[in-house]
Order: C-alpha cells, then sequence, then structure tokens
C-alpha cells in the first residue's frame, strides 16, 4: 500500500524537498511502483532534538533572533519580557509556567532560570492542557527550551536603578558561568541586590496631628531598604543509555528592615483622652531575615517504547521576624495622675517603659516527589493512543514558634500526602486519512487523579477536553476540570504577628486610622470544590506569516474557598463582626487579618489578542520554517511500527516511533553566528471579565466585585484589561514597550462621601539595548568591551498612579500616592558582559 499524498507530505515535509531538487530520483521510484504496489511503504519523520511530544500546538514560538531580539541577560528577564503569553489565564495556582528542557521534566525553574539566552536555540510555550501529559495540574503554562547542542560562556552584569521622584536606589551585580556540551550541561549563578529605603517623609505623606508634631514621616518607611544574595547551581548529564540526570542546589538569603513608627499611647488628662508618641526610643522597627535552601533531583530515561521521569525537590525556608511595639505607660499615667509630670513633655525618663519585641520563628520544610510514566497504550486506526501515568509522595512540616512578652506560642504542623493519576489522549481522526479530510483532525483527553492527605482525607480530581483541528492552522480546543483542594498549612498554622499601627482606611467612619493588624494562621479552614471550564481558539492562517490569533473564554466556580481577609467594607465587617476591634467612640483600632473562608467564588472572563512577527533586511530562504514563518508539526509517523535502535542521549523518544508527534521548534540560523538582519514583533491581548462575585455565606448579599465591591486595597475587579509589547531589532539596537491598561472601579462604603472610587491605571515600560560588538570596530578600538551589551530600562514612564477619591472628591490619607506606589517612574542601566 503506498500512503496518500497528502500522509506522505505530512509526514515528511523532507520527503517532498528531495523529490523537487533530485528529479532522477523521482522517475526512479515512478518507474519502479508497480513492482511494489503490493508492499507497504513505511515513512518516518525526523524526530526533532528538544521537542515536546504531543498533539497540542503551542502557543508562542521563539527562535534564536526572536530571543536576541529581547536583549535579555537570563532566562528569567525572557519570561518577564513574555509574560502575557505565559501566565495561565484560568485563574488558578501561582501563574508561573511549568519548564521543560529538551522535552524532559525539570525539578524547578531554578534549573533553567539563570542560563543566559544566548544557549537557547528556541523557546515553546504551550497550553495548560500540555500540563496534564507531564503529570502536572492543568492550571499552569507549559515553556519548553531547547537547547544549543554546544555552549560555552562567562558572564558579568551590574545593575543601578533609581525612582525618578529620588530617595531609594536599587543595586545588583551578578555573575553566571555555563557550559553545555553534547551530554552534559553546567550552570552556576551568584547574585547580590540592595535596596536602600524610601521614607514616608520623603514621598510626602501626610501625617494626623500627632504625627505632625514629631515628623512621623522621618520614622516609617514606604520600602524597607533589603539584602539579597542568591546562589544556584545545576548540572545535567546524558548517559549512553538514554538515561539523563540533572542535579540542581541553590540558596537565598534576605534581609529587610522596615521603620514602623515611634512609640505612642493614649494617656488620660483631666478625663479626657491624650494620644502621642515619644520619641526618646526612637523608632520601631520590624526586621525580617529568611533564610531558604533548596535541592532538586531529576532522572528521565525510557523503557522500551515509553518515556518515565522522576523529579525530587526539597526546600527549606526559616523565616524570623522581630517586630517592636511600644512598652506600657502606666508608671507614667500614675505620674501625670499625682500631677507630678507635665503630659506634653518632650521626654519622661525612666516613667516611659522601653519598647518590647514580639519575635516570630517559622521553619517550612517541603519534599515533593513525583513519577511519570508516559508512551503508546495502543494503536487505532485513528493514531496512537498515548497515556500519562503518575505517582508522587509530599511532605510538608511547619514548625512556628512566637514570643510576645511573656507568652510563647508553638505550633507543629505536617502534612504528608499520597497521589496518583492517568490522563489518556484519543485521537479519533489523525491517521484515518478519509476522516480527516471530513472533519480534519480530533482529539479527546480525560484524567483522573486521587489524593490522600494526612490532615484532610481523600480528594479527588477529574477532567476531560476535545481537541479539533479543522483545517491546518486553526485549532479549537475545550476542556473542563474538577478538584477538591486543602488550604496550605502555612494558611492553618502560621504564627500570630501583630503589626501596631498600620495605615487603613475605614469605611464606616469614612476617615484613615492607624490599627493594630493581626496576621497568622486559621486552623478552621475547610477544603476547597473547584470546577473550571475552558474554550480555545488558536488560527495560524497559512496567508500571513507570523500571525497567530488566540481566544479564551474561561468559568471558574469553588466552594468553601480559603481567601486572605478582605477589604473592611461595611459589607465585609457586617459578615465577620468578630475580625473587627473598636473603641467606646467607634474608633476602628484593630483588624484580624488572618484568613477566612468564602461559600463560593466564580467569575467568567474572556481573553483575546494577537501575536505577529516579521523579519527584514535578510534574504529569507527555506519556506515557512524560517524564524518569521508560523511553524508546522510534522504529521503522525507511520502506523506501522518499525524495531527501535538506541535512544537519542538526551532521553527523547526514538525516531519513527508511534508516539504522539513532536511540536517542532522554529527553523532559523544555524549553530554559530549572530543574527543577521532586524525583526519586529507585536502582541495584543484584552481580557474582558463577565462576571466576578463572592457568597461569604447563606443570608448575606452576594459582593459583586464588578459592581461596587471589593476584597482588596486597590477596589473592585476592572471590567477591561488590555496588554500590549513590541519590540524592533536590527543590527545590535534594540527596544522594547509593553503597556497596561485597566478600567476604573468603585467601592461602596455605604456612607454618604465614603464611596471610594479608584482610577483607571495606564503604565508603560522601555527597555533599550545596545549590544557592542554589533557596532563597527568600536570592539576593536576598545577591547574590553568585547561581548559587551548597554541597556536602558524605564519603568511607568509616565509615572502613572492610580488615583482613588472618595465621594467628596477628596483623597483619603490611607490612600495618598506615596502609599499607592511609592517608587512610580524607575529608571535604570543595565552593563553585561560575556567573557
Amino acid at each position: 500500500m503506498i500512503s496518500s499524498p497528502r500522509s506522505l507530505l505530512a509526514s515528511s515535509p523532507v520527503i517532498l524537498a528531495s523529490m523537487l531538487l533530485a528529479t532522477p530520483a523521482a522517475a526512479q521510484i515512478s518507474d519502479t511502483e508497480s513492482e511494489y504496489a503490493d508492499e507497504e511503504i513505511v515513512v518516518t519523520a525526523e524526530f526533532t532534538r528538544g521537542a515536546v511530544v504531543t498533539e497540542i500546538a503551542p502557543v508562542v514560538e521563539l527562535s534564536e533572533e526572536d530571543i536576541a531580539s529581547f536583549g535579555a541577560s537570563s532566562v528569567q528577564d525572557l519570561l518577564e519580557a513574555i509574560s502575557s503569553q505565559t501566565t495561565s489565564s484560568r485563574g488558578r495556582g501561582s501563574g508561573r509556567p511549568i519548564v521543560l528542557i529538551n522535552g524532559q521534566r525539570t525539578s524547578g525553574f531554578r534549573e533553567i532560570r539563570d542560563l543566559p539566552p544566548e544557549a537557547i536555540r528556541t523557546v515553546q510555550v504551550f497550553p495548560e492542557e500540555l500540563a496534564l501529559q507531564y503529570g502536572y495540574r492543568p492550571d499552569q503554562r507549559v515553556i519548553n527550551f531547547v537547547l544549543k547542542d554546544n555552549y560555552t560562556g562567562v558572564s558579568a552584569s551590574a545593575e543601578y536603578g533609581v525612582p525618578t521622584r529620588g530617595a531609594q536606589g536599587r543595586s545588583e551585580l551578578e555573575t553566571t558561568i555555563t557550559r553545555i556540551g553534547k551530554n552534559s550541561r553546567v550552570n552556576i549563578n551568584l547574585e547580590w541586590q540592595n535596596n536602600t529605603a524610601i521614607t514616608e517623609s520623603e514621598r510626602n505623606i501626610i501625617q494626623d496631628a500627632a504625627g505632625e508634631l514629631v515628623d512621623l514621616g522621618n520614622f516609617r518607611t514606604l520600602v524597607a531598604p533589603s539584602d539579597n544574595v542568591e546562589l544556584n547551581a545545576n548540572y545535567s548529564r546524558a548517559f549512553d543509555n538514554g538515561m539523563s540526570l540533572s542535579l540542581n542546589g541553590g540558596y537565598v538569603y534576605d534581609k529587610s528592615r522596615g521603620l514602623q513608627g515611634l512609640p505612642s499611647g493614649t494617656l488620660t488628662v483631666a478625663g479626657d483622652p491624650l494620644f502621642r508618641y515619644f520619641t526618646e526610643y526612637g523608632p520601631l522597627t520590624r526586621v525580617q531575615e529568611t533564610n531558604t535552601a533548596q535541592a532538586g533531583l531529576t532522572l528521565n530515561g525510557t523503557l522500551s517504547d515509553w518515556r518515565w521521569s522522576l523529579t525530587s525537590d526539597y526546600t527549606r525556608t526559616q523565616v524570623n521576624t522581630d517586630t517592636d511595639r511600644s512598652g506600657d505607660v502606666g508608671l507614667l499615667q500614675a505620674a501625670i495622675d499625682a500631677g507630678s509630670v507635665d503630659p506634653l513633655a518632650t521626654s519622661f525618663g525612666p516613667l516611659l517603659g522601653a519598647p518590647v519585641t514580639d519575635t516570630a520563628r517559622v521553619v517550612d520544610q517541603t519534599i515533593n516527589n513525583l513519577a511519570t510514566l508516559s508512551g503508546t497504550l495502543l494503536v487505532l486506526p485513528s493514531g496512537a493512543v498515548t497515556t500519562t501515568v503518575r505517582a508522587g509522595y509530599n511532605r510538608e512540616d511547619l514548625d512556628s514558634r512566637e514570643t510576645r512578652g511573656a507568652i510563647v506560642t508553638t505550633t507543629g504542623l505536617s502534612r504528608d500526602e499520597l497521589s496518583t493519576g492517568i490522563n489518556i489522549d484519543i485521537p479519533l481522526a489523525d491517521e484515518n486519512i478519509d476522516v480527516v479530510e471530513a472533519i480534519g483532525k480530533l482529539s479527546v483527553n480525560g484524567n483522573l487523579g486521587y489524593s490522600d492527605l494526612s490532615d484532610f482525607g481523600g480528594l479527588v480530581e477529574f477532567g476531560f477536553g476535545l481537541n479539533w483541528e479543522p483545517v491546518d492552522g486553526l485549532v479549537f480546543s475545550a476542556s473542563a476540570i474538577g478538584e477538591d483542594a486543602a488550604p496550605s498549612i502555612a494558611q492553618l498554622g502560621n504564627p500570630v504577628i501583630i503589626t501596631p499601627d498600620v495605615t487603613v482606611f475605614d469605611f464606616t467612619n469614612g476617615e484613615s486610622v492607624l490599627a493594630a493588624i493581626t496576621t497568622g494562621g486559621n486552623f478552621s479552614l475547610p477544603a476547597e470544590k473547584q470546577r473550571d471550564i475552558k474554550l480555545a481558539v488558536n488560527y495560524r492562517p497559512e496567508w500571513l506569516d507570523g500571525f497567530t490569533f488566540l481566544g479564551e473564554y474561561f468559568r471558574n466556580n469553588s466552594d468553601n474557598v480559603a481567601s486572605s481577609f478582605p477589604l473592611l467594607t461595611p459589607e465585609i465587617e457586617a459578615a465577620f463582626p468578630d475580625r473587627v476591634t473598636r473603641d467606646a467612640s467607634g474608633r476602628l483600632v484593630a483588624i484580624d487579618r488572618r484568613p477566612v473562608n468564602y461559600a463560593n467564588v466564580s467569575s467568567e472572563r474572556i481573553r483575546y489578542g494577537i501575536d505577529f512577527s516579521k523579519r527584514f533586511g535578510q534574504e529569507r530562504g527555506g519556506g515557512r520554517g524560517g524564524a518569521d514563518g508560523a511553524s508546522r508539526r510534522p504529521a503522525a509517523e507511520a502506523p506501522k511500527r518499525e524495531p527501535q535502535g538506541d535512544k537519542p542521549a538526551d532521553g527523547a523518544a526514538p525516531e519513527g516511533s508511534a508516539e504522539a508527534r513532536p511540536a517542532a521548534p522554529r527553523g532559523g540560523r544555524g549553530a554559530g553566528g549572530r543574527p543577521s538582519g532586524g525583526r519586529w514583533q507585536l502582541s495584543a491581548y484584552h481580557t474582558i471579565r463577565l462576571e466576578d462575585r463572592i457568597k461569604i455565606r447563606d443570608g448575606l448579599d452576594e459582593l459583586d466585585l464588578l459592581d461596587g465591591s471589593a476584597v482588596g486595597s486597590t477596589g473592585g475587579s476592572p471590567r477591561h484589561e488590555f496588554e500590549i509589547n513590541g519590540g524592533w531589532f536590527n543590527n545590535g539596537i534594540g527596544f522594547r514597550l509593553d503597556g497596561k491598561h485597566q478600567t476604573a472601579t468603585r467601592v461602596n462604603g455605604g456612607l454618604t462621601g465614603s464611596d471610594l472610587r479608584f482610577s483607571d491605571l495606564t503604565t508603560f515600560n522601555l527597555r533599550m539595548f545596545i549590544n557592542l560588538d554589533d557596532r563597527g570596530n568600536l570592539t576593536e578600538n576598545i577591547p574590553f568591551l568585547k561581548g559587551s551589551r548597554i541597556a536602558f530600562k524605564v519603568d511607568n514612564i509616565f509615572d502613572d498612579i492610580q488615583t482613588i477619591r472618595d465621594g467628596n472628591g477628596l483623597i483619603p490619607l490611607s490612600y495618598q500616592p506615596g502609599f499607592v506606589d511609592p517608587v512610580g517612574r524607575y529608571v535604570e542601566i543595565d552593563f553585561r558582559k560575556r567573557f
């Protein structure tokens, strides 16, 4: 049997090129066609090294030229630049994508974070549905980094930035060593950062009457000074038997030192209260020191025609917090009552108690282990049915110790989690050519999982989906997922910390006050039930190279949702009256902001947008495989399975296997050499929120976050959000511009004049850079500049800060611009050199 032309061309584009370029060979095939008419011809496509084995099309692909056009110093910088395409819109999880290297699982983002962009050949971004095939939750996008086969580099960079309003400096030094060989990879990164403080006086924060008397703004920080040191090391090795090993280790030290104002107290003078600040002991401070140690291991390999992986990750985080609070005023009050002390004196000596320091220490240790096995379950006329089976064991230990006065409180929580799950992908129309020609390619998938938590019992997850490609380049997908989710043990058992004199807005009285804020854990939180639906369309037209349209619809619905304490509006205070403390006059004095539980949270939104990129200034070749063309995945391999030889060194599936097809990386320049010519790129996305509601409990009105309700200090949910980013790069010079806009919102305060209106917000960030190697003979005249790049960055170009006004058009003290955004416009210069 001879495959149809459609099947032959789809299975191996190389065959078509060979036929066009070698006419005699084509004639020979024609002459011998009848001789083999009764035999089956098997066509196998070459497996692209580092490709992801999947039927799911990527939503974004970046070639070497694309990557160079971003001017990024590391993978982390690159992902920040394309965050609008890599962040999941499902509304679940952290939004951070899953990371693969050469199509294989990793122990985490740390394995790829510090690699130089020059070491990467291709970046592919896949939708959330691919996460299931690698044993992850379906609420994260997947990014595959295809590395170059041979790269060695040492780089160092220095950055310094300041807000244009002054008062703060940010410094950073970083060095990276990278070596990538055919079978091994080493990457070591060391980074140091320092941020200086921004005080309230440096942003002209208006104080209350008592604060004005002592210049309180000099003793309160809006941005605490901090120091940060990070060390990250990675090693990877591929073996001849197809197995690969990756090891990762890292350490992070962070320390911040915030000022919390001056000690204060309320004195009684002639029967009337007198609130005042005391200057004897200087400012109250809050010092937080964090030490984080991390280690990871990943094993990938093959077992017959199946691919297996094992990942293990350990993290230990210790956070020490020292918080000062005002001392005792009992002796001072007694002296005032006796008439021996003037209550307005500037100093009271030993009569005023010294500040007291509360301490809290939290040690959080987690170990996550996951094993997956993926391969072809059976082969149908429509193609290969693939499956991924996973099993995992996780453990978390949380130990905390809090000292407040003479009272010591300790908490010890632990959680063991055993999990298992399966995902199956079934092609209904793929290799059965007649069906494909009639309806296009069609596949369905399903997943089922179960977890047993030592402190919560059994939790179930399930989901199913559909992918349909009626014509080349147009893909429709639909998925529905359900999951039971337990609150984290940090939400349950974090130590109780009370921070005094935090500026908050009291909607009930329509005023800004200083209140004590309590944070910590809540043991009464139940398990959450999640039910989500996603519909999506991805279109890459044949007639417009480099253009992609993406449209997505999401609906999320959850019961028993654990959440941080919301903004204290009158409706929130009515729902949680035991979390609010007021004095005899009704003035707000304290809020307990430990986590709360919502009966139901539902949201509905649409997100759509385009990505468009083009190259210019060079000869174009290679057809649509070029960097400016929309990539095309090789079609499914021949249905007949051939004997398999050795696996590739990187542990990928064997060439010609009957597994799902690889998503091939884009073409572009070959190994070596700098990018020639230039390119431009533009992406734009629009999100429309159709619904955003919270039901706290039965008997209470729902909170409509699109119509006057709010749970955060930034107001309700904006109806519309816009994202745009684009760039231009040519001959070593490039710039990128990204912007975000959200529409205005409002919060109903319940009293005349206490409503708040939050203005719309538009921010644009600009990054310009120049690669000095590409600027004529500059590096020949100044050899030190060889391999160097200078970058200039401006965040929030127009210094736009959201304006919040009450019903009278006035800005509440707690919403002064310095509180809303103390940094504002920020400029930075970066010098990077490769050795």
